[in-house]
């Protein structure tokens, strides 16, 4: 070190404010090897006065400093060791003063900010190869800590050593544990044994953990001390596992466990977890516990597959707890490790809503009149197609993402799910709804009281041709009712403007070219000799030949499909439809799936693809054609069954006398002289025809060409029944717009006094889901004043739709960390906007516990 940086160090030092109520600054130079004793009379120090120990003076210099100078600086240079602490005379004067070294180590503690006190100077020494690196140095320095203390050090180093930038013994045994299980090859144990002292590490973790080494070849013992001790706090202690828990260090375990699990290294904690969970057996354990025991503990990834393993199991001995089941869901998807099995979970939510749904209606569907049971299946009974739909996307999903043990028992629950759906559901609705209107269609193809597909164009789209509006019409091929629903909701809540949903019977047969041709404006529709359909006389077939139709009406009327429409430009899309009053949109992802037969198991997903694609052509509309006004419907719906069929499920086409012009799996058109068993005979005079159409009861097919699963055509409810939505877009500036508003939660505990390490608060959703109210994710924890949290944070998903305001009622349980809290100090609640960080809510809390974390760690 040059005496010009030793001069400026001295000169700082001097140059410094002086602590409160001392006159002047008296500063020991300790220098044992004399290696700067060449260098004290080149310093220049003005003011202050240099003095040299020889081990002969010191009793003069303590009469200098003591009695005859009181006032000024000095530099005293100390280059004696003493054996004996009483051998140095000055000892009383060097304590009430500052100390300076030259040496290097001294030059790292000035350069860290250590004190230099004797234990801070002898841990420094300790850490001597840790000092030889600099980039260790640097990491260490940016830690930037008051290191009052030695334990701070200690910490501050096993920090470096561990990979981590959290400077705490939690974040120190969270570095050690992500660096992988094997001591061998763990990369934070092999630096702290080489640069720093696996003794301290060791009493660290022992101290706040409670777990003592015992020199496993493995972290797994720690591991598994600290997660089932964490564990211990919601479920108890495991049987046979007590000696794993620490009731002493729990707070802290769960503390530290909770942390991790919401950091963004949680990748580590989850393949440690998994070792932990092998090398006890805990998924044995676990599946001798009662779900309720499971409920909220989420250290484990495998307590998920206990809990779908138990519901799944008793599922397929033929036991639902549907309530139990939506509750357990609704429960485990704001815990940790939901999402990569969560498609399991709502595979099971669906089945408990369809048990829900069985449960209601388990003795049938008695209603009297078609009309009635046509309204029921629109306001409610289409549930039941909406939930085995959900369903079934979700089996298909975890079936080819994931491959895990489930896999045979959720295998059972479809079984289950298949023989609700189909042989009592589609049997027992379509045995009620066939027989309440076999005389009517054998009469006349169409029902009275209900409105009719071909009547489209006349009551819905001409009447909104007022006052120069321009009308879009949305057809997407086999968009069946429930699905329209789903969508209706989604625009509502997705959209600045408004969606309702009405229902029509399609025409019979329930197949495109019929549909089609239906929606179409017209006056009469024809069947050809060669069966293609006609309307006024014109072809109906293909987009070309309706846009002519259309054409006929207003000449700027166009035609157009949504691939196409989606290819052009902004300008080409203007263009096109700038001076039309109508303009169809022709959509295809529902049917042009489910009619091949390599991808109608597909169908389903379809759907979903549907929907999304509709919302981007609305936007479309919007943004690049200035439209406001909307119509979506469809040509015909569809029936899906996701097992094979069985062969009493299919219907042979000897069963119909006479010649057979057209055969499908759902729908027979044949002359008029024919008859038939078993097959409801429906009159085609809408047509102008003379030919009969027939189709099989329920959800019976006819053996035809091409796929079973996926068919319409016939007059089930799911054929028939055609959603027509309107949607309106609303500007924000009409005052009948009104803003899509989340749903928000208020807390309704009275107490705001916590006197609890681990405590439970209650919620109250403000509204219920639904319309312009749509649902919303908080994340819930306490924090400290200067908003860092002191509580693990919890989840909470407002998304109840029922309007009773007790079923809006939630319960969450929060534990505080282990830390020394000041029952004077102010704590706030905080509730904050999942995904965003918008807070809010802060409401006042005080702590009153009798924690304290005296470690020295």
């Amino acid at each position: 070190m040059s005496t010009q940086s030793i001069q400026d160090s001295l000169r700082g030092r001097f140059s410094a404010p002086l602590p409160e109520f001392h006159k002047r600054r008296v500063i020991f130079w300790h220098d044992e090897e004399q290696e700067f004793a060449s260098m004290l009379d080149e310093l220049d120090l003005p003011g202050v006065n240099l003095i040299k120990l020889t081990g002969t003076n010191n009793f003069a210099v303590k009469k200098l400093l003591l009695h005859d100078d009181l006032e000024g600086d000095y530099l005293v240079y100390d280059p004696c060791t003493y054996a004996r602490l009483q051998d140095n005379w000055l000892i009383d004067i060097e304590l009430s003063g500052e100390e300076f070294r030259a040496d290097l180590l001294s030059l790292r503690m000035q350069e860290l900010g250590v004190p230099a006190t004797v234990p801070l100077r002898k841990a420094m020494k300790s850490y001597g190869k840790f000092f030889e690196n600099k980039e260790r140095v640097a990491k260490l320095l940016s830690l930037n800590s008051d290191y009052s203390t030695v334990s701070q050090l200690h910490i501050d180093i096993l920090a470096v050593l561990a990979g981590t930038a959290e400077n705490t013994p939690a974040g120190i045994i969270r570095g050690v544990l992500s660096a992988g299980s094997d001591t061998e090859t763990n990369d934070a144990i092999i630096n702290i044994q080489k640069f720093g002292n696996s003794d301290t590490l060791w009493e660290l973790i022992e101290r706040h953990t409670g777990y003592r080494n015992t020199g496993a070849p493995t972290l797994i013992p720690l591991a598994g001390h600290l997660l089932l001790t964490a564990l211990a706090s919601t479920t108890g202690t495991i049987t046979g596992l007590e000696a794993m828990v620490s009731n002493e260090h729990q707070q802290f375990c769960v503390s530290l466990v909770s942390d991790w699990l919401r950091s963004e290294d949680d990748g580590a904690l989850y393949e440690i977890a998994r070792e932990v969970e092998t090398e006890y057996r805990l998924p044995e354990r676990f599946e001798q516990l009662e779900i309720d025991t499971l409920m909220d503990s989420e250290c484990f990834p495998c307590i998920n597959e206990c809990i779908l393993w138990a519901y799944m199991t008793e599922i397929s001995n033929g036991v639902i707890r549907a309530e139990e089941i939506i509750k357990t869901v609704e429960r485990r998807r704001t815990l940790k490790w939901y999402q990569p099995i969560q498609d399991y979970f709502d595979g099971l939510f669906q089945t408990a809503k369809m048990q829900q749904f069985y449960q209601k209606h388990v003795s049938g569907f008695h209603i009297a009149e078609y009309e009635k049971l046509w309204a029921a299946y629109c306001d409610e009974y289409c549930e039941m197609d909406y939930f085995y739909r959900r369903f079934h996307a979700a089996f298909v999903r975890a079936l080819k993402e994931s491959s895990t043990a489930l896999d045979d028992l959720f295998k059972n629950v479809a079984d289950y799910v298949e023989r609700l759906y189909k042989n009592w559901y589609l049997a027992a609705l379509g045995t009620q709804w066939t027989t309440l209107v076999k005389d009517e269609l054998s009469r006349n193809t169409r029902l009275v009281g209900v409105r009719q597909q071909e009547n489209f164009y006349a009551d819905f789209v001409k009447p909104g041709l007022v006052n120069g509006a321009r009308m879009y019409v949305i057809i997407s091929d086999a968009l069946r009712y429930e699905v329209g629903v789903e969508l209706t909701e989604q625009l509502i809540r997705e959209t600045k403007g408004t969606a309702k949903i009405s229902s029509m019977q399609a025409v019979f047969p329930s197949a495109t070219k019929y549909g089609m041709a239906a929606l179409l404006p017209h006056k009469q529709l024809t069947l050809t000799e060669h069966l293609q359909v006609l309307c006024d006389g014109n072809s109906t077939e293909g987009t070309v030949n309706r846009g002519k139709i259309l054409a006929g009406v207003h000449p700027g009327n166009v035609a157009i499909t949504y691939k196409s429409l989606l290819s052009m430009k902004q300008t080409q899309r203007y263009e096109t439809i700038r001076d039309a009053q109508v303009v169809y949109i022709y959509h295809n992802a529902i049917d042009t799936v489910g009619e091949n037969l390599i991808t109608e198991d597909q169908v389903f997903p379809a759907c979903d693809q549907a929907i999304s694609e509709i919302k981007n052509l609305i936007r479309i509309i919007i943004n690049d054609m200035n439209g406001t006004n909307i119509l979506i419907t469809a040509d015909h719906g569809f029936l899906y069954s996701y097992s094979l069929l069985e062969e009493y499920e299919k219907a042979e086409k000897q069963l119909l006398t006479g010649d057979i012009m057209e055969l499908e799996r759902r729908y027979m058109l044949a002359d008029g002289d024919c008859a038939a068993e078993h097959i409801m005979k429906i009159p085609l005079g809408y047509l102008g025809s003379d030919l009969s159409g027939f189709t099989p009861l329920e959800y019976i097919r006819m053996k035809a060409p091409g796929g079973m699963n996926y068919v319409h055509g016939g007059v089930s409810l799911q054929e028939l029944v055609v959603p027509v939505i309107e949607f309106k877009n609303i500007r924000s500036s009409s005052k009948k717009f009104v803003a899509v508003e989340k749903a928000k939660i208020q807390l309704i505990t009275q107490s705001r006094k916590i006197s609890n390490s681990i405590f439970h608060l209650d919620f109250f959703q403000t509204k219920a889901v639904g319309g312009k109210i749509t649902d919303a994710a908080y994340e819930i924890y306490i924090a400290d004043s200067n908003g860092i949290p002191v509580s693990d944070t919890q989840i909470l998903i407002a998304d109840r739709t029922n309007c009773d305001d007790t079923d809006r009622v939630f319960r969450i349980r929060l534990t505080l960390k282990g830390i020394t809290f000041n029952k004077n100090e102010p704590y706030c609640l905080m509730i904050v906007e999942q995904n965003t960080a918008s807070i809010t809510e802060r409401i006042k809390f005080s702590i009153d516990i009798s924690f304290a974390n005296d470690f020295d760690f």
